[in-house]
């Protein structure tokens, strides 16, 4: 069963994100393999992400914790100047030495945001490696997705791998060209999806 996630579905949320997003390209650029605590790291990153997503109420996940997605609402997916300061140390040593890195690819994605009409933003949607490939992603997304349909608001996304890319594409989400990132970063490719 899918639901909201709560304050104590955070450590659930965070393991299946950064199992699913282990060798996703982007994270690949901000967490090398070679980085020492990687898994630790990328656990307290998306946990951050998350949890500033359950604030807003956009944090989906499913009650076994084999898939979670991180949804931010229209006009909400910028962090507030709080969030900055109170998650700031944890971004800080998530990142470490890539924080300057991470920090000029947010910039970059905020950018695409500014220019578009107020959307629910999927930043991630992740499920355990061992159970992709049967509908979890796709029931993990479904609440919001039938949120844009029943109030008329479109949703965005940047996909970063064709598999990713697929999936959202059968969800009604339209490709709305390329976004490389800064640093020799990966190419993303932004997605749009207009309401049903």
């Amino acid at each position: 069963m899918v639901r909201r996630s709560t304050r104590t579905d955070r450590a659930a949320v965070a393991r299946v994100l950064a199992a699913s997003f282990a060798d996703d390209p982007v994270l690949t650029h901000l967490f090398p393999v070679s980085s020492r605590y990687r898994a630790a790291r990328l656990r307290l990153f998306l946990g951050l992400e998350a949890s500033r997503s359950r604030r807003r109420g956009g944090c989906w996940a499913t009650d076994d914790g084999a898939a979670a997605a991180v949804w931010f609402p229209p006009g909400r997916w910028a962090s507030t100047r709080w969030e900055e300061a109170t998650q700031g140390p944890g971004a800080v040593i998530a990142l470490g030495p890539q924080l300057g890195r991470a920090q000029r690819a947010r910039t970059a994605m905020e950018a695409s945001h500014r220019e578009l009409p107020d959307h629910w933003y999927l930043l991630y949607v992740g499920v355990d490696p061992h159970r992709q490939g049967r509908g979890l992603g796709s029931e993990v997304m479904r609440p919001v997705l039938e949120e844009c349909d029943r109030t008329g608001t479109p949703a965005y996304l940047e996909a970063t791998c064709e598999r990713n890319r697929a999936l959202y594409l059968r969800h009604g989400f339209a490709d709305r060209g390329a976004l490389s990132l800064p640093d020799g970063g990966p190419t993303m490719s932004r997605m749009w999806r207009d309401p049903a």
